[in-house]
């Protein structure tokens, strides 16, 4: 068994969108669907709306509290502080600025639409 997919549950899927696409991923599929994935090498990543999710569930997904972080892998601090400032400017909270992590990776971790963590890393330099 591996993991293939992690599905993020999304209030707007235009929204949604458009922040991903902000942080580099291209869309795959039709951008007014209730569910896109996005292009990525490795562990596929998938949009899906409340009304999908809630097809498949039989029941409206519960989106309380801090359950998943995704966490990214980048090449450097540079890309990650400039990840962070363009993030930033077009809105977006950075939930954590840019740090040297006491785990020894350069670290920030950046608020999705819908309130999910996503962090960004690196080995340090």
């Amino acid at each position: 068994m591996k993991l293939d997919m992690v599905g993020i549950i999304v209030e707007s899927m235009e929204e949604a969108i458009l922040f991903y696409e902000r942080l580099g991923f291209k869309v795959l599929g039709e951008t007014t669907a209730e569910y896109v994935e996005l292009n990525n090498d490795g562990v596929r990543i998938s949009l899906n709306t409340k009304k999908m999710i809630e097809g498949v569930y039989g029941y409206p997904p519960n989106n309380e509290g801090d359950k998943i972080e995704l966490a990214f892998l980048c090449d450097s601090p540079v890309e990650i502080d400039q990840l962070c400032e363009k993030m930033n400017g077009f809105g977006y909270e950075i939930f954590r600025e840019p740090w040297q992590a006491f785990w020894g990776q350069y670290y920030a971790i950046i608020k999705d639409p819908d309130d999910n963590l996503l962090s960004f890393f690196c080995d340090a330099v």
